[in-house]
């Protein structure tokens, strides 16, 4: 028998942008992004969010409105959804996409977890205990930034992926400094066993530069850019006779890193 679904669910907007497997030069997944239809901006969009129903209203009607736009377009590979490092969803909520989606479509996200607002504790060890019961991975949104300033979020959380942001990387083909410290910390990550992601990557140049450094994975305009604009409002009942994905041939990709 099927669990109730959540009372609300606001519709968000998203896009999704490929994810790379730079050893394989296969699709890996994509990220969701926020992309209001109006143009606002997305931060401008979340804090208005907030205001109506706080972090943890947000939190579920992102996971909600991702998975099922995600699903719905039968894409390939991983689903990274942004998560809030102080929120989760709760024991009620993640049955109810797991009863909609099953554990073996839950297996393919990966959770996100924002620089910002703070760390919340007791929410991570709850999304934890959800990553454990789906098989789902986790990585850190923005190294360097926020409550991620240090190894010591990479020690605290042991993430499946660990992004580097593009302002960390912009300037070193021009910078041996940068360059060097680029390759360290590349290097450190990956030595910590985690899976590195370069995001926002621009030009050929930086990307083959990052690949000698070692980076596993790769998004930016470089790569792909942010596409297949859905409004909620396309997204209805599931279709009785599936279509086939486009992008099966990448199916196995998925598993060539964890």
């Amino acid at each position: 028998m099927s669990v109730v679904k959540p009372m609300y669910v606001y519709p968000i907007p998203y896009v999704f942008q490929e994810i790379r497997n730079v050893k394989t030069n296969s699709i890996f997944g994509y990220e969701a992004l926020l992309r209001p239809e109006d143009g606002t901006d997305p931060k401008t969009f979340i804090n208005a969010r907030m205001m109506m129903g706080g972090t943890h209203q947000l939190e579920v009607d992102t996971f909600f409105n991702a998975v099922k736009m995600f699903h719905k377009l039968k894409m390939p590979g991983y689903l990274k959804i942004n998560s809030f490092p102080n929120e989760c969803l709760n024991v009620h909520e993640s049955r109810v996409l797991a009863d909609e989606y099953g554990k073996e479509f839950l297996s393919r996200i990966v959770v996100d977890i924002l620089e910002y607002p703070f760390l919340g504790r007791e929410a991570w060890y709850e999304k934890e205990r959800m990553m454990l019961r789906y098989d789902m991975k986790s990585a850190l949104n923005a190294f360097g930034d926020g409550i991620f300033r240090d190894f010591s979020s990479v020690m605290f959380y042991h993430p499946d992926v660990v992004t580097i942001p593009r302002h960390v990387f912009q300037y070193m083909t021009d910078n041996i400094q940068q360059k060097m410290y680029v390759k360290s910390l590349v290097e450190a990550l990956k030595n910590q066993g985690a899976t590195v992601l370069a995001q926002g990557i621009e030009n050929a140049v930086e990307y083959q530069m990052l690949a000698d450094f070692g980076i596993d994975l790769a998004q930016g305009y470089y790569i792909g850019m942010p596409g297949i604009p859905v409004s909620p409002e396309y997204i209805g009942d599931e279709d009785e006779e599936a279509e086939e994905s486009v992008l099966d041939e990448e199916e196995s990709a998925v598993d060539l890193l964890f």
